[in-house]
């Protein structure tokens, strides 16, 4: 049996942010998964940093070429569309720089049973968001998933550190993964950001409890 545990992510393109916290985030050996949205629109040097983060073990996972809503895309324009101009675009340009997304996040968790099935024959895992009050959806197995529902842990969430760190312990009492999603770290002047001690305080929380931080893809084999 797989030891509980802990999936972090963080989407879209905020790769500066990500970067600064790579000592913080080897001093607790977390690994991290981070899906990136318009690839096409990064710079060299985020690419570097990218290549940075994924040297120290996080996952570079996939999150659509111009971050579009995918059920009302595919509704509009058809699943091989949105396939060829919000997956295949960017995900040939990560695959040329040495990227190899193998997990995906929906932009704005938007997702039905048709493009997870049309997805999934592409991705090991899809990561949508868990909008309930059902906290325990985002528990699950340490292996074997293929769809995933993120806690956000953003300060936009309006979920008190409290309740996100007893989630980590009914991860550890089930021998659960809980899954995490955040976007930006550390910028007071935005609501869509993990502050830096309520990150620090997850770090620690798992490490103390002696769980392991998983990536999407280790929890999706």
């Amino acid at each position: 049996m797989r030891e509980a545990g802990v999936a972090l992510t963080f989407d879209d393109t905020y790769i500066d942010e990500w970067y600064q916290q790579i000592p913080l985030l080897d001093s607790f050996n977390a690994k991290v998964t981070f899906y990136i949205s318009s690839y096409h629109k990064i710079t060299e040097e985020q690419k570097a940093e990218l290549h940075a983060l994924q040297n120290h073990g996080h996952e570079i996972a996939f999150h659509s070429t111009h971050h579009k809503d995918f059920v009302k895309y595919a509704d509009e324009h058809g699943l091989q569309t949105l396939f060829k101009e919000e997956v295949d675009a960017d995900l040939k340009l990560m695959q040329a720089d040495g990227f190899f997304p193998v997990t995906f996040a929906y932009p704005y968790g938007s997702h039905n049973e048709v493009i997870d099935h049309f997805l999934l024959q592409q991705f090991k895992s899809v990561r949508a968001l868990n909008g309930t009050s059902d906290y325990a959806k985002s528990l699950t197995e340490n292996s074997n998933n293929r769809i995933l529902y993120g806690l956000d842990i953003d300060h936009s969430s309006h979920h008190p550190l409290s309740l996100i760190l007893d989630m980590i312990h009914s991860a550890e009492q089930g021998n659960n993964c809980l899954v995490l999603v955040g976007h930006h770290i550390d910028r007071k002047d935005l609501q869509m950001q993990v502050p830096l001690e309520r990150l620090r305080e997850i770090l620690e929380t798992v490490a103390n409890a002696h769980m392991k931080f998983y990536t999407a893809s280790e929890i999706s084999q």
